[in-house]
């Protein structure tokens, strides 16, 4: 049935749910909470829903416009996300009109991509923003019959992206709505929405997903054991999309890069640093390098628990390093390094220039932790 894709969120499925079962949908969301918690996953299954022949709070999977849900093809639901400019693009062309085969191309691709996994983040080279003639092209699909009974959805993914004059245009929009139009609007970035845009909309918060729902799903749809799911489940940190990511990678690989940035930070000279800082720059993308910098935030963490509990096992096999790295830090206390982490994983998301970051970070962390001074962090 409708909302299986959905891994927990329990009270905003109730919501939704609800809305529907009462005759009283809101003709705008704002779906916001962390990365890879569901504000997409939720939005396509209340699109679903909205537009099943059955009719009803839950899709049935199985008519003909369910079925078009599977490769997200229904005529009444576009989703909309950063596309890259197209040449020679003006004001009022259709944001496809003029983009490069190749663009066209990595664009389907990235929406097969979502079909098989509501949870993947779409992501198109040179594609940072959402420019007006996207929203401009909401408004004038809009205006046309719909293509089936049901309701016409827009979701636009990561609407904080929106330019000053998308979003301007977008506000047009929802001061003037269509009745058998729902627009919603995803964001891990609640702050950077415009408030007269955040005030037209019904807000629905998405909260981080519990350990054990992210375990039990990845295990129950067979990505891996379910003793490793518990570990990736602690290291996902709450979101069930940055989980999946692990499943695919070498999770002990990159907590073990984690720590030689923190190892950098504290022991290199100022121009060796500068060196470290450039490679990782130009090695790891932004979302790769807040995965790190979340990998490191967690190594912190179980440093602490190890201070409170020198039983404590992290399970990822790296227990005497952070044994070793605990025993130089005053009642286990990481709070200052946890907290420049959050703030350098924030500058990320707001497209600072990377080495500035990485910099700044590794200064702040030597300026927390002043007992590694010229030490190693952890044996090599």
């Amino acid at each position: 049935m409708s909302w299986k894709s959905v891994i927990g969120q329990e009270r905003a499925r109730k919501i939704l749910r609800s809305s529907i079962e009462q005759n009283r949908l809101a003709h705008a969301y704002l779906f916001t909470g962390p990365e890879g918690t569901g504000k997409s996953a939720c939005a396509i299954e209340l699109a679903k829903a909205l537009n099943c022949v059955r009719g009803g709070s839950e899709s049935c999977d199985q008519c003909e416009s369910c079925l078009k849900f599977r490769s997200l093809q229904h005529p009444n639901v576009t989703l909309v996300f950063p596309l890259p400019a197209g040449k020679n693009e003006k004001l009022g062309d259709s944001p496809l009109e003029k983009l490069a085969d190749d663009d066209i191309a990595l664009m389907q691709d990235e929406l097969r991509k979502k079909a098989n996994d509501p949870y993947h983040t779409i992501s198109i080279p040179r594609a940072n923003s959402i420019r007006i003639n996207s929203i401009r092209e909401i408004r004038r699909a809009s205006s046309l019959t719909l293509a089936s009974a049901g309701k016409r959805v827009f979701i636009i993914l990561d609407a904080d992206l929106m330019t000053e004059e998308a979003a301007n245009a977008l506000l047009k929009s929802l001061e003037e709505p269509h009745a058998d139009t729902v627009l919603i609007l995803t964001t891990s970035n609640n702050d950077r929405i415009l408030p007269t845009l955040r005030s037209r909309c019904q807000r629905i918060s998405f909260a981080q997903v519990s350990d054990e729902s992210i375990a039990a799903a990845l295990a129950d749809r067979g990505h891996i054991d379910r003793q490793e799911a518990h570990i990736i489940a602690r290291a996902a940190q709450g979101s069930y999309g940055r989980a999946l990511r692990l499943t695919g990678g070498d999770l002990r690989e990159g907590r073990r890069q984690a720590v030689d940035f923190l190892r950098s930070a504290l022991t290199k000279s100022k121009e060796d640093l500068a060196g470290a800082v450039d490679v990782l720059a130009k090695e790891f993308d932004r979302r790769d390098l807040a995965e790190l910098l979340s990998q490191l935030q967690l190594w912190l963490r179980d440093a602490m628990h190890r201070g409170i509990d020198p039983a404590y096992l992290s399970g990822m096999g790296d227990d005497e390093s952070i044994r070793q790295f605990i025993e130089r830090i005053p009642e286990g206390d990481v709070t200052g390094p946890v907290e420049a982490l959050d703030r350098a994983i924030s500058h990320l998301a707001k497209n600072a220039y990377i080495p500035l970051i990485l910099l700044s970070l590794a200064i702040e962390l030597r300026r927390q932790l002043p007992a590694f001074s010229g030490k190693p962090v952890h044996p090599s």
